[in-house]
C-alpha cells in the first residue's frame, strides 16, 4: 500500500511503523453494500500485521493483527473518520470507542511521562531553594527516583516513589492528581490503519467509477 501521508506531529513513531508493517498490503473488498462493508488488508501469504474494516450503519470495527477496537458514532463511520482532516484524532475517537480487546488497550500507563512529571515538577519549584539545597534535592531525586533500578511500569508503582518523598522540605505536590497515561502503540497503530483503509476504499472505488464511466 502506499504510505499514509500525514502531518508529522501526530503521532509519528506509530505512523512509521504502521507503514513499514503494511508496505507490502493489499486490499481485498469482501463486502460492499451500502453501509455494510469488510474491507480486508493483508500482505498475500501471511496473517501477519493484517486488519480488516468492518462497518454497519453507525458503527465501524478494526479487527487487525494490533488488536481490535469498535467505535460508533455517526451512520457512515467512514465519513466519521474522514472529515476532512486528514489526520488521526486519538482522544476525540476514543471518546466514540465502544469495545476494545483484551490484548491491546486504549490508554496505559506510560514510563516516560511519569519521568517528565518529576523532572518538570523539580525544574518548576527549583528557584525557591537555594543554590545548593536544589542540587541536594535534585541528586536525591536522581539516586531514590529516577535511577535505572526503580520499576516505574504501573501507577502504584510510581505513586510509591513520589508520594512520600522528602528533603530540605520539598515534596511532590498532589500527586495522586496526576496521570501518567498516554495512548497504546496498539491503538494508535489501528487509528492509523482506519485513515489508511478508508483512504484506499475510496481511491479504488473512484478509479472503478473512472474506469466504468469511460
Amino acid at each position: 500500500m502506499k504510505p499514509l501521508t500525514v502531518h508529522s506531529d501526530y503521532h509519528p513513531e506509530a505512523l512509521r511503523r504502521f507503514n513499514s508493517d503494511t508496505a507490502d498490503h493489499e486490499m481485498e473488498i469482501l463486502l460492499d453494500q451500502g453501509l455494510y462493508r469488510h474491507i480486508r488488508f493483508k500482505k498475500p501469504g501471511t496473517g501477519f500485521y493484517y486488519f480488516d474494516l468492518i462497518t454497519w450503519p453507525g458503527n465501524l470495527t478494526i479487527r487487525a493483527d494490533m488488536g481490535t477496537y469498535t467505535f460508533a458514532r455517526t451512520e457512515d463511520m467512514f465519513e466519521f473518520f474522514t472529515n476532512g482532516h486528514g489526520y488521526i484524532n486519538a482522544g476525540y475517537w476514543g471518546e466514540k470507542l465502544q469495545a476494545a480487546g483484551t490484548h491491546a488497550g486504549y490508554r496505559d500507563h506510560n514510563e516516560d511521562l511519569f519521568k517528565k512529571y518529576v523532572i518538570e515538577h523539580f525544574w518548576k519549584r527549583r528557584e525557591g531553594y537555594s543554590a545548593e539545597d536544589a542540587k541536594e534535592i535534585w541528586e536525591t531525586i536522581r539516586s531514590e527516583v529516577l535511577n535505572d533500578y526503580e520499576y516505574m511500569g504501573s501507577r502504584e508503582a510510581c505513586m510509591g516513589l513520589v508520594q512520600n518523598f522528602r528533603i530540605n522540605g520539598y515534596e511532590f505536590i498532589d500527586p495522586w492528581d496526576c496521570s501518567w497515561e498516554d495512548y497504546t502503540f496498539h491503538y494508535l497503530w489501528c487509528c492509523h490503519a482506519i485513515l489508511s483503509g478508508i483512504r484506499h476504499y475510496y481511491e479504488a472505488k473512484a478509479a472503478a467509477d473512472g474506469e466504468a464511466a469511460g
